[in-house]
């Protein structure tokens, strides 16, 4: 979506398409956070046509008014008139039928950056391209959980010259300040060193036990002997 407004707001006519580009994609994210039912999704999301043209009471049911408080705009010049080209094409990007059963679907949980940030943990401690025994996959899996566990919603500093910028691409000419989190820290290691000395190195049988209690895959056939099975099979 973002990509078509921002493809329709380089044209000579819909100019104001830039103006409104941000504000509608936030609006398409408080739809999916803000409804209980897709029908209710779709009906928020068409209201932005209204919207745009300053006008705030609706004919749906299901949505019959904007939530804001009502106030003067600034800029007077934003508001799209009526049967113009600009609203008409617009209208076209966000109200095609593939897109508004998109709308109806829109799940209401959050990114999965914080998921992507687990992974990519993950890849460096027990990189994909490393033969390791599956216990050993296992335990360095448990190790970086708990490494993300206490560092995930660590504070962030607040350096005396201010937040770095960025400029990423998909922002088209945006640059959002970076929030730089403090340095991670491993207090889990600690308490690791402190359950080995105390508990295991006096009594290992249990957690030996434990050990062989789970269910580890059988290992893999060599190519040899998956070929002479399959011979024998013909």
């Amino acid at each position: 979506l973002s990509k078509k407004l921002h493809r329709l707001g380089k044209d000579s006519d819909c100019g104001q398409v830039k103006k409104w580009h941000k504000s509608i994609i936030n609006h398409l994210y408080w739809c999916a956070v803000g409804c209980a039912s897709g029908a209710e999704k779709v009906s928020r999301w068409k209201s932005i046509l209204n919207h745009i043209q300053d006008i705030h009471i609706h004919s749906d049911p299901a949505f019959p008014k904007c939530l804001h408080r009502t106030r003067v705009s600034k800029d007077p010049n934003k508001w799209f008139k009526p049967g113009t080209a600009a609203l008409k094409r617009l209208e076209r990007v966000l109200t095609t039928k593939r897109f508004l059963r998109d709308v109806e679907k829109l799940s209401p949980h959050y990114q999965t950056s914080s998921l992507e940030s687990f992974h990519s943990e993950l890849l460096r401690s027990a990189p994909k391209n490393a033969v390791l025994p599956f216990i050993g996959r296992l335990c360095r899996l448990y190790l970086t959980a708990m490494h993300y566990n206490e560092n995930a919603d660590r504070p962030r500093k607040r350096p005396s010259n201010g937040y770095p910028l960025l400029f990423p691409e998909a922002k088209n000419g945006g640059h959002p300040g970076k929030q730089v989190k403090k340095e991670p820290t491993n207090f889990y290691v600690f308490n690791l060193i402190h359950l080995v000395f105390t508990e295991v190195v006096h009594d290992p049988q249990p957690f030996v036990c434990a050990v062989t209690l789970i269910d580890v895959p059988q290992d893999k056939p060599a190519l040899d002997d998956a070929v002479a099975a399959c011979a024998t099979l013909q």
